[in-house]
């Protein structure tokens, strides 16, 4: 009886190993990679900066995700709590020229976010990955960063996520 129950109990974990493994696997993504670092950023205002309401910033990243960003602020919004926590909304337009997992190129990044204007400049950043050029194309995924960012001084940033490659 002892033999049947390894028997079966064998059978099981095969079936299991067969149906999940796939499931487990298609879930990751092909070719979805986790990454983390961090980036130093500062602004850029001036005939350098053509974005709609006069914010640019540069940055470099370190970590999973190497290289120089360029960003256009495309929007910055108040909203009826500024005032008592001075957070305001923002999107911008990124670019990233660098590499990913050794694959060069440029990643194209949609950003949405809020920053305290007062005190250390708290900032939070969802980046949204909508494309890329080069070794980097048809990239997509999203970063999530947080960290600090006033004007004139910039600030630093962690970030997390995923980058997905084809």
């Amino acid at each position: 009886m002892s033999t049947f129950r390894h028997v079966r109990l064998g059978a099981v974990l095969g079936v299991l190993t067969v149906v999940l493994v796939p499931v487990v696997s298609a879930q990751a993504g092909p070719g979805c990679l986790p990454v983390t670092g961090f980036y130093q950023e500062r602004p850029v205002t001036g005939p350098d900066c053509d974005s709609p309401i006069g914010l640019c910033i540069a940055a470099t990243y370190q970590g999973g995700v190497r290289g120089e960003a360029e960003a256009l602020a495309t929007s910055l919004v108040s909203t009826a709590d500024t005032p008592t926590t001075s957070v305001q909304l923002f999107t911008s337009d990124t670019t990233i020229t660098g590499s990913v997992a050794g694959r060069s190129g440029t990643l194209i990044i949609k950003n949405a976010g809020a920053f305290a204007s007062a005190g250390d400049g708290s900032i939070v950043d969802l980046q949204t990955i909508v494309g890329g050029t080069g070794g980097l194309a048809g990239a997509s995924g999203a970063l999530r960063a947080q960290g600090t960012f006033t004007f004139p001084d910039g600030g630093r940033s962690d970030y997390t996520g995923t980058v997905c490659l084809p």
